[in-house]
């Protein structure tokens, strides 16, 4: 097998249309096994890492995901600090900023996790929906992408399961199918389609 690249070799092996450019702004070891990021206003880069993919931290399917929160410190377009916020989530999937914290897709759950002293690490988290199936860990519930009906968008993954909010306590069945969410409301809605990673949404 070849080996692997420097972010630098890697950088220049993309191919993009004259009119886009692309600049590295994180790379080992600030961030290892990233699969899922979001920006937060303030310009920091929220990652999810899935470090125990495929078998666990101990090949017997202990969590080892987290949540890491990156740091430009010298604004020059560049991040040079990485904080742990969240861990031993098991297979995490998703991030989306969402008011004082983040919404985080690690099935069963979608958790809510916020910072409340100021120190970079969760120190409140609580599940808003319970039920996502916990099947192949490519294909677990993910997402949490805005739409243009102001709802946030979750890819059922492949797994299924009768999703609860624990705001309303009322349940959705999703098999074959996506769901949409309002976390503050706790309401969800079954959506038609079905996305194995990723539901994102454009003009079409």
């Amino acid at each position: 097998f070849p080996a692997p690249k420097s972010p630098e070799d890697s950088l220049e092996s993309f191919h993009l249309p004259a009119d886009l450019e692309i600049q590295l702004v994180a790379a080992e070891p600030l961030v290892v096994d990233p699969v899922a990021i979001d920006w937060g206003p303030d310009g920091r880069l929220w990652v999810v890492e899935m470090r125990d993919y495929p078998n666990g931290m101990d090949d017997n399917g202990e969590p080892g995901g987290r949540i890491k929160v990156l740091t430009d410190t010298n604004r020059n377009g560049v991040y040079d600090q990485a904080e742990l916020f969240l861990d031993d989530l098991p297979y995490p999937t998703g991030v989306k900023v969402w008011r004082d914290g983040v919404l985080i897709a690690a099935a069963p759950h979608i958790l809510y996790a916020e910072d409340t002293d100021g120190d970079n690490r969760a120190d409140v988290t609580r599940v808003v929906y319970q039920g996502f199936g916990e099947g192949n860990q490519q294909h677990r519930v993910n997402g949490l992408r805005w739409g243009l009906d102001n709802w946030l968008y979750v890819g059922n993954g492949d797994s299924g399961g009768t999703i609860t909010s624990n705001v309303t306590n009322e349940a959705v069945e999703i098999s074959g199918r996506d769901l949409r969410i309002r976390p503050d409301t706790g309401t969800h809605d079954a959506q038609s389609g079905h996305t194995q990673f990723g539901r994102s949404q454009d003009d079409w």
